[in-house]
């Protein structure tokens, strides 16, 4: 499913590429280079929906700090259909190493990108990617419980319900996990 010295991930109808210290800082100055070092076509706009600057200063502190850490960071979404261009869709990606067994999952697509399933798709090879490693027992994400596609998301990835999130803006959000063992009939979908 991939390749150790260039790390990519391929399901169906996407390629997740990790964002690399180099592909962060790219990011920051320019979208259209950015696509253009990805290969794919630019966005018409960027970043998508909850990847601002602060997150995006987030990843790169953390990439600079370890860049042994690629992988456990940002994946970048690209589009690659069969007789579609190629596409910078969005980003996903982990808040970090695994710590306890445990890796929080995260997901943003542009809104021209929402309710085709991609972020599904994205969402099922990260967790495949990390249950990989012996040291994941579970993967979990947090939302607002107002985004319903989000929560959509994170059950048609294999998750369930698990109780209250840490808050967000002052706004409280809730937990979603699934375990290896869970995960199991939801991977076979890749």
């Amino acid at each position: 499913m991939c390749n150790a010295n260039d790390l990519r991930l391929r399901s169906s109808r996407l390629e997740l590429i990790a964002g690399t210290l180099e592909l962060a800082k790219i990011e920051r100055l320019s979208v259209d280079d950015l696509a253009k070092t990805l290969r794919c076509a630019a966005p018409a706009s960027w970043p998508p929906p909850l990847n601002d600057d602060e997150s995006q200063r987030w990843y790169l502190e953390m990439l600079e700090r370890e860049p042994e850490a690629v992988g456990w960071a940002l994946w970048y979404i690209v589009r690659d259909e069969t007789g579609a261009p190629r596409q910078l869709m969005g980003s996903a990606g982990f808040k970090g190493r695994p710590k306890d067994g445990i890796c929080e999952i995260g997901y943003s697509l542009l809104p021209l990108h929402h309710e085709r399933g991609y972020a599904t798709e994205a969402g099922l090879s990260l967790i495949a990617w990390a249950f990989e490693h012996s040291e994941v027992n579970s993967v979990v994400a947090e939302t607002l419980p107002e985004l319903s596609a989000s929560i959509r998301v994170m059950e048609k990835c294999g998750m369930r319900f698990i109780g209250n999130g840490k808050p967000e803006q002052g706004r409280q959000t809730v937990r979603y996990q699934v375990t290896r063992s869970e995960a199991r009939w939801c991977l076979d979908k890749l």
